[in-house]
C-alpha cells in the first residue's frame, strides 16, 4: 500500500489554513502531476513573477536557502537547467521542466521594466538591491516573508519534499542527482524512511 505523502498534506493544509486555494492534490508524489498543480497554484494565486519563480523552485525542486544567491548567470534557459553554486563543492546542476523557464522570463521582463538600469548580477532582486551598485543579493527575510504567506517556511517545504522522495523511490542515488545532496545524507534519508533496509546493501 502506497505511503501517504507528508509533503503533500502540509502543503494541502497550508492552503486549507490561509484560504489559498488548492496546490497539490495528488496522493502520492508524481512530479507531472505536481508540476502542474504547482504551476495552477503560481498562476491563479500569486501576482508577482519573482514570487512565482520562486516558490516554483523551492516546491518542485527543494532548492535550498541560498536561492537568494542566485545569480542571473546561472539559468541557461536554451537548455533548460540552472546552476546551483556550493562553496567548497562542485555546482549542482538541476534540469527543469519546461514551464519553469517560463515564469523565469516573466520575472527577467518584469525586472527589466522595472529598473532598467539595474546591474545587480544576482537573479532575484528587490527594489532597494536592484540599483544598489555594491550588487547585493536579496536577504533571507524576503524570502521568509514569502514562504509565510504561502503558509509553509521554505526550508520546511524543502525538507519535507527530500523526505517524500526518499520513501517513495528508496533509492539514495536519485536523491543525490534530483537535490544535489551527499552520499552519506541521502543514504540517511532512505533508511529513515525505509528502516527495514538499514541492514542491507545501502546501510552506511
Amino acid at each position: 500500500m502506497a505511503q501517504p505523502n507528508r509533503h503533500l498534506a502540509l502543503l494541502r493544509a497550508a492552503c486549507r489554513e490561509c484560504q489559498l486555494g488548492r496546490l497539490l492534490r495528488s496522493a502520492r508524489w508524481k512530479a507531472d502531476e505536481v508540476r502542474d498543480e504547482v504551476h495552477s497554484y503560481v498562476l491563479d494565486r500569486l501576482d508577482d513573477p519573482r514570487d512565482r519563480l520562486m516558490v516554483a523552485l523551492v516546491a518542485i525542486y527543494a532548492l535550498p536557502p541560498q536561492i537568494a544567491h542566485l545569480r542571473r548567470t546561472d539559468l541557461d534557459r536554451s537548455k533548460g537547467r540552472l546552476r546551483l553554486r556550493r562553496v567548497g563543492r562542485l555546482d549542482h546542476v538541476i534540469c527543469l521542466d519546461a514551464f519553469t523557464p517560463r515564469l523565469a522570463t516573466a520575472w527577467e521582463l518584469q525586472r527589466h521594466r522595472r529598473w532598467p538600469d539595474g546591474s545587480n548580477p544576482h537573479f532575484f532582486v528587490t527594489r532597494n538591491t536592484a540599483v544598489d551598485d555594491s550588487g547585493p543579493p536579496i536577504s533571507a527575510g524576503v524570502v521568509q516573508h514569502l514562504f509565510q504567506r504561502v503558509g509553509l517556511p521554505a526550508r520546511r517545504l524543502r525538507v519535507d519534499r527530500i523526505v517524500d522522495e526518499a520513501r517513495n523511490s528508496a533509492d539514495p542515488v536519485r536523491l543525490m542527482q534530483l537535490f544535489g545532496l551527499y552520499n552519506l545524507s541521502a543514504t540517511r534519508h532512505v533508511l529513515s524512511a525505509h528502516p527495514d533496509k538499514k541492514n542491507g546493501p545501502i546501510a552506511p
